[in-house]
């Protein structure tokens, strides 16, 4: 059993009558019996303490594997993905290129053939484009109080290089674009028709529009064009509806 003892003065140790609450005691004197329980007891929470922070370690460290190992195969699933969009891309954007230059050679094909059959030359040269028609007419349209009114515009119709066989859907685009495509000098093709300005919209949205042109009456503006199919002569045409006559149309632009 454990005493409760004091140092003496003289050496040794005196038993404190209070026990272990004697504030004179100074030294508790242990039997070897519960000294060993009390290491054993020490020991086996020191192991205890060891292997619990030893279980934290591996499993933050597990975690930690498990999150890298995630993330590495989440990076790599996720390359697989961005690679694979690449190669559908590339793939894509080769198709595309090959089809603009097949749809680029058959335009092209198209146009050499319709300035044969109509005799404009140099037919691989010729733009293929002919005023058919050029004429005033009377425009309605809303200002900008919703108010209706009326101008004399100018309306001019031109011939394109492409059949009626071509999809409207298909020659729209192509038609506006060589219209209005700059050459190597800046030059529009309707520039050679004396048109120095286009408009998208109509021309109540062009007068309202001042930051557009804060002048549109000095120039001879071209709107948004419209479509036909003349059955009649078998090509698509232009009808332009713009602001000031046309200037002196070239002759190669004529329909003879």
């Amino acid at each position: 059993m454990a005493r409760y003892v004091k140092l003496g003065t003289l050496g040794g140790y005196k038993d404190v009558p209070g026990g272990q609450s004697d504030p004179e005691c100074t030294h508790v004197i242990l039997t070897k019996k519960e000294y060993d329980q009390i290491y054993s007891e020490k020991a086996k929470a020191e192991r205890e303490v060891s292997s619990t922070k030893y279980e934290a370690e591996r499993a933050i460290n597990d975690a930690r594997r498990g999150a890298q190992y995630t993330a590495q195969q989440a990076a790599a699933e996720a390359q697989k993905k961005v690679e694979a969009m690449e190669a559908d891309l590339a793939a894509e954007r080769a198709e595309s290129a090959h089809q603009r230059a097949l749809n680029a050679n058959l335009l092209r094909i198209a146009k050499e053939r319709a300035n044969a059959d109509r005799k404009l030359k140099p037919k691989k040269e010729h733009t293929g484009y002919l005023v058919v028609f050029s004429g005033e007419k009377e425009h309605q349209f809303k200002d900008g109080n919703r108010r209706v009114k009326r101008v004399l515009l100018w309306e001019t119709v031109i011939q394109s290089p492409y059949v009626v066989d071509f999809p409207e859907v298909q020659i729209r685009k192509q038609i506006l674009e060589e219209l209005l495509r700059k050459d190597e000098d800046g030059y529009r093709l309707i520039d050679r028709l004396g048109i120095n300005g286009y408009y998208g919209k109509g021309y109540g949205s062009m007068i309202e529009d001042r930051e557009w042109c804060a002048e549109p009456e000095r120039f001879n503006i071209m709107l948004k064009p419209k479509f036909r199919a003349n059955f009649r002569a078998g090509y698509w045409e232009v009808v332009c509806l713009h602001t000031k006559p046309l200037g002196v149309v070239p002759k190669d632009m004529r329909v003879c």
